[in-house]
């Protein structure tokens, strides 16, 4: 077997569990959308771009649902938009910890719960 068809051997394989990863990881969001719904009566849209492919979730099949884009624009309070950043995951053996910033932080909470403590009543 020639270096080429290793190289695409093995970019078949790992295509093929990027795939899997893919599918498994829609299938759980599922799971834990539909216990979004049962558990807090949460009506529930997801929709997911990939390789030419639309995957959506529903929890519902109301016509209004999801609302478009111009009907969220208009609501009070506004909804409650996120992005990636609101989610990053520290990856493990690589979270930076300013230890020094962290102790001052603890010590001056804990001053401050010593000093703002109310009186005590009985003396």
């Amino acid at each position: 077997m020639s270096s080429g068809q290793l190289q695409t051997l093995v970019q078949s394989r790992s295509k093929r569990a990027a795939n899997e990863n893919f599918r498994k990881r829609v299938e759980t969001l599922g799971s834990k959308f539909t216990e979004l719904w049962q558990d807090y009566g949460a009506d529930v849209y997801f929709v997911a771009y990939r390789n030419g492919r639309f995957h959506t979730y529903s929890s519902t099949d109301n016509a209004l649902w999801p609302p478009s884009p111009e009907t969220l624009s208009k609501l009070y309070p506004p909804p409650i938009k996120k992005s990636p950043a609101h989610f990053r995951r520290i990856k493990r053996g690589r979270a930076k910890v300013n230890f020094r910033k962290a102790i001052s932080h603890e010590r001056s909470s804990a001053d401050s719960s010593l000093t703002s403590a109310p009186a005590d009543s009985n003396t």
